[in-house]
């Protein structure tokens, strides 16, 4: 604080220097006890007298060396060619010191009072700031400084509180802002089970559609860095829709195929047939369309080098591949029963929409049988040998 204090009053003497109007003047040792007062200089610890005149200011002028060396002297301030200030600073203390003399000569205490200094650090909406301010109140030192406080600025001491040598000053531009986001929310999915489906079966009764949920969080920034924030509101904006699925529960009933030589069974559900002899078989697929009928001479090789017989029945290969094992049943319940693909023919250029071409031994079966709609199924896991035993 020495150190403070003497560059402030070596100030106050550059400060006398500059006021000439100032009502000081040093005459002759008679003229001094005629027309001078003896005034005393206070920062209030340190005091020193000196000589001051009684004229009007405008008929007098500066005496620099002794009076202002006296105002030094008062505060500890033996060097008065000092000169450490800045020209603003010296004219603000210049102002203090002449209305101080004006003060002086009217006033029958014959004192003047010069404020202390406080050197005080200020952190200011984030800039460091070391100053020297008249010694008082937090509020005089704002004032003094011209920091005036904004609506969303925050002191961190009283304003009321003495100010002090060192003391640390804290002033946060405090804002706040909302900030708002949306969430998905997941949809369930709920199985129902119905009878009106067959068992392994399933279907989508209402499909889902996901929610969203609105979250508002207040974020608190300090000098424009956020510090923290906290969530003021989280509400569901949308109800997400849950996804119902059918379960079939139905008990599955084999369709029967009527026929001439007894009933066939199909299970579309486990993909099986049951022939007339009570062989159940897996089937991977069923071909619809429409069949015609051929025979061959006796011998007769066909496009896969197998002979010509009953159940070698031609299909288009690209459809039917050769060498799958067939049964074949007609819409109207004839049996044609077991078979493999093991020819081709020139229907499947026609575009009569014929699936297959069954082998009969004679014309007048072929002729009998003519053109019928029939269901081809194509069977699993079932050796050729079966073909055989039609």
């Amino acid at each position: 604080m020495n150190s403070q204090r003497k560059k402030k009053h070596t100030l106050l003497k550059k400060a006398v220097s500059v006021a000439a109007t100032a009502a000081i003047c040093l005459g002759a040792a008679a003229t001094v006890a005629t027309f001078t007062q003896t005034v005393k200089v206070t920062d209030g610890k340190e005091n020193t007298e000196s000589n001051v005149s009684k004229l009007d200011s405008n008929e007098t002028s500066v005496a620099e060396d002794e009076v202002g060396q006296s105002m030094l002297s008062a505060f500890g301030v033996e060097n008065k060619n000092e000169d450490i200030m800045d020209e603003s600073s010296l004219v603000m203390i210049s102002a203090e010191i002449n209305t101080a003399l004006a003060a002086s000569r009217e006033s029958s205490e014959n004192e003047i009072r010069i404020a202390e200094w406080r050197s005080i650090n200020i952190d200011l909406r984030g800039k460091k700031l070391k100053k020297d301010v008249p010694a008082g109140t937090v509020a005089d030192a704002l004032a003094y400084l011209d920091i005036k406080l904004g609506k969303n600025d925050k002191l961190d001491v009283a304003k009321d509180c003495e100010l002090s040598d060192g003391m640390e000053i804290t002033i946060k531009k405090i804002t706040y802002k909302n900030v708002k986001k949306t969430e998905v929310i997941d949809y369930k999915t709920i199985y129902k089970d119905t009878t009106t489906l067959y068992e392994g079966e399933t279907s989508v009764d209402t499909y889902g559609e996901e929610g969203e949920r609105t979250i508002v969080t207040k974020v608190k920034y300090e000098n424009g860095k956020k510090v923290s924030e906290k969530e003021v509101s989280n509400e569901v904006t949308k109800e997400p829709v849950d996804e119902v699925i059918l379960n079939g529960t139905a008990e599955r009933q084999p369709s029967l195929i009527n026929t001439d030589d007894g009933n066939i069974s199909v299970d579309k559900g486990l993909n099986t047939i049951t022939d007339r002899n009570g062989n159940t078989l897996y089937y991977t697929d069923v071909i619809t369309g429409s069949s015609t009928a051929y025979t061959a001479e006796y011998g007769a090789v066909c496009s896969t080098g197998r002979t010509a017989r009953y159940g070698v029945v031609a299909v288009d290969p690209n459809i039917i591949p050769y060498g799958s094992i067939l049964y074949i049943v007609s819409d109207d319940g004839i049996v044609y029963g077991y078979a493999v693909a093991g020819d081709t023919g020139g229907f499947i250029y026609n575009g009569t929409g014929t699936v297959v071409d069954l082998y009969f031994p004679s014309h007048s079966d072929c002729v009998n049988y003519g053109r019928r709609n029939v269901s081809v199924y194509v069977l699993s896991g079932v050796s050729e040998d079966v073909t055989y035993n039609n």
